[in-house]
């Protein structure tokens, strides 16, 4: 996953442009790369606000200095009261594809709360992302009151938990998005992020999205991250690798992230998972063969899955590929109250 800033010349700044006045608030839009000391306000609002640990869940600063503008398109906008942010959200889509995005980081102080103003700083984000031609876009909340004011936005629960607002509305650019077609193979990069949340939020038979994380499908969960998933499963594929499968329409199809264990400057085996979306279950096989294929290139000598019992079709997929049983653990993992066994698979390499 790579990203690099445009320049460091004046010149290579975004122009930021107030869009909006609510009381004595300017509502202001930046893409990246932001200029400071706005671009540096803005990453300490958000990141002093969520803290290192869980927040932000795009790395907020590099992604305001431009450092993911060759794989995506970061926009910005914030309440800004007396030359301070007091108010902020980001939206975050592909570099090479308008139509998806996902908004996020969304947070206002305290003291600024209940004015209008996180509603009019996501409502100026909306407005670009519509005006550059976007279709869908997602955000995760597990809070009421937000939800509420994400619904007069326009956004409705898909599953629940996560949000997604698509113009028009109906669901016909999701059947477009994910039409029947051939398909590409290539390694995920932070701007597909959107097209990650997309994947992930279809309802599946198949349980686990990526057995790794603690990710499963939609189906069998409630959903309330959106770009979170990006960003866990990218920091553990950094030394493995994390390949996506792609239709003819730009969407992710198919995920399968490969995260080694046991020293990382000298791995020798990872954990594996497969996801793909019900209309792509055919060419799965082609996505699993590349994934063995990018294992062995790495040097790595084993691959390893772990399946629940209820990943029936996943388990007969990975067993034509080589994948053997290693153990089974009995009643390993609860999904809805429900205990189930849990399969341990091996391919040698």
């Amino acid at each position: 996953m790579t990203g690099h800033w445009s320049g460091s010349a004046p010149g290579a700044w975004a122009v930021a442009e107030t869009v909006a006045l609510v009381g004595d608030a300017r509502i202001i839009r930046s893409p990246a790369p932001m200029a400071s000391p706005a671009g540096a306000a803005f990453t300490w609002l958000l990141e002093g606000a969520f803290g290192a640990e869980e927040k932000p869940d795009i790395f907020v600063g590099s992604a305001a200095r431009g450092l993911y503008d060759d794989v995506a398109r970061c926009d910005f906008a914030w309440a800004e009261i007396d030359g301070r942010p007091v108010s902020a959200a980001l939206t975050f889509g592909p570099r090479d594809e308008p139509r998806i995005a996902t908004l996020g980081e969304v947070f206002t102080l305290p003291e600024h709360r209940a004015k209008g103003l996180a509603r009019a700083v996501c409502a100026a984000l909306l407005d670009g992302f519509d005006e550059r031609g976007g279709r869908l876009i997602f955000l995760a909340t597990s809070n009421p009151t937000a939800a509420r004011i994400y619904g007069s936005l326009g956004f409705e629960p898909h599953p629940e938990g996560l949000m997604l607002r698509e113009r028009p509305p109906g669901g016909a650019f999701q059947a477009e998005w994910f039409a029947h077609s051939e398909v590409t193979i290539r390694p995920i990069t932070w701007g597909d992020s959107a097209r990650i949340v997309a994947l992930y939020a279809t309802p599946s038979p198949w349980l686990s999205m990526c057995w790794m994380q603690g990710f499963y499908s939609a189906a069998h969960v409630t959903h309330n991250r959106c770009s979170s998933l990006i960003k866990q499963t990218w920091q553990s594929t950094r030394s493995g690798a994390w390949l996506g499968m792609f239709n003819e329409q730009g969407a992710l199809v198919g995920s399968a992230p490969i995260e080694p264990r046991g020293n990382d400057r000298e791995p020798v085996a990872a954990d594996l998972d497969l996801f793909v979306h019900p209309a792509f279950r055919n060419r799965a096989g082609a996505l699993l063969d590349a994934a063995v294929a990018v294992g062995a290139g790495l040097g790595l000598r084993l691959l390893r899955a772990e399946l629940g019992a209820g990943d029936a079709e996943k388990r007969a997929l990975l067993e034509s590929a080589g994948f053997r049983e290693i153990v089974r653990l009995a009643e390993a993992l609860s999904i809805g109250g429900n205990r189930q066994d849990v399969h341990l698979l091996r391919i040698d390499l």
